[in-house]
């Protein structure tokens, strides 16, 4: 009776945003047949998988790992719900960080009568984009020439598959080829209710327009202008920029471009060399789904402002804010990447 939907990433595709909002709603979600785990404070599910993952030590839960996706699995087994987890660590491709055993985890839920994998994508231009920012949070990321060069000779950054069929081969080693589904994330941005309203759909929910604002009202913290985080690195040379020089760059930008300008830290022919490389993988991928929406690998159009476009004028507003002290005006955009 009970069925299952593995939404597994990938990273930086709206999934913080899903978790929050599923969480955050989770009653009102049970009352139509949609089951949501809690494993507070984090409103994702990456606790079911410490036992696989080399995760921080603040994800580690009392009723998480191997022994608790057991649990969850013959708690709902024989119920007529949709238990639905969420963790863009289902796609992590290994190296240092490991990686999800997928046959093990599909015998896990071998009693459920329906099983749905679903992966979000986005091109890899601007995946790698905000794998540059996340690193950045906590520690120096790869220069923007050496990420590309990264993704197109070895396709792993930082654990992460930049080539999508690897992700494809990595789930197939536990499910069917008809269990997975590759969707496109500017497609779900596209549908009604967004990417929120594309997983309710997915796992066959309709909720009365009023439930349906609720859910899509919740938001994650939009990331950093993305030019402005590599100016930041930049200065700093070789070691964690101060906040005051990340506010420094970040006004820059601002004042420079305007407040609402979008940027990438890749020059215009990186982001034709990666689009040369995975367009064809993405293609041959979604055409193996029988899928004609693969995800879009277009140089950004004339409105960005990429590595190449920075100018001196630029660095004289970083100087100069750093000279007068900076502090980030109330009230000042941040871009969504």
């Amino acid at each position: 009776m009970a069925r299952l939907v593995l939404h597994i990433g990938t990273h930086k595709t709206g999934t913080t945003a899903l978790q929050n909002a599923f969480h955050a709603n989770r009653d009102l979600l049970a009352r139509h047949g949609l089951i949501y785990p809690s494993f507070h404070p984090h409103t994702g599910h990456h606790a079911l998988l410490t036992d696989y993952i080399r995760l921080p030590s603040a994800y580690f839960h009392p009723d998480g790992g191997e022994a608790g996706l057991k649990r969850l699995a013959q708690t709902w087994q024989d119920k007529n719900v949709t238990l639905f987890l969420s963790s863009e660590e289902f796609s992590r491709g290994g190296g240092a960080g490991g990686q999800v055993d997928m046959a093990q985890l599909r015998d896990v839920f071998s009693g459920y009568t329906e099983v749905r994998v679903i992966c979000v994508l986005r091109g890899q231009w601007q995946f790698l984009q905000s794998v540059y920012l996340e690193i950045a949070r906590s520690r120096i990321p790869p220069a923007p020439p050496t990420l590309v060069e990264l993704a197109l000779k070895d396709h792993l950054i930082d654990g992460l598959w930049s080539d999508y069929a690897k992700i494809y081969a990595a789930v197939r080693k536990g499910f069917s080829a008809a269990e997975i589904e590759f969707v496109a994330f500017d497609r779900l941005n596209r549908a009604p209710g967004g990417l929120i309203g594309a997983m309710l759909a997915f796992c066959g929910i309709t909720l009365p327009k009023a439930e349906t604002e609720a859910l899509t009202q919740t938001r994650a913290n939009p990331s950093p202008n993305a030019l402005a985080t590599w100016a930041a690195m930049t200065v700093a040379g070789g070691k964690m920029p101060t906040q005051m020089l990340i506010d420094a760059a970040q006004i820059a930008f601002c004042i420079e471009y305007g407040p609402t300008r979008v940027s990438t830290i890749f020059t215009r022919s990186e982001i034709a060399a990666l689009n040369r490389h995975f367009a064809p993988k993405n293609t041959e991928l979604f055409r193996q789904q029988r899928r004609r929406c693969p995800p879009r690998l277009e140089l950004p159009t004339q409105e960005w402002i990429t590595r190449e476009s920075i100018d001196v004028n630029f660095w004289v507003r970083v100087a100069r804010r750093i000279h007068l002290g900076s502090g980030l005006p109330q009230g000042t955009k941040r871009e969504s990447v």
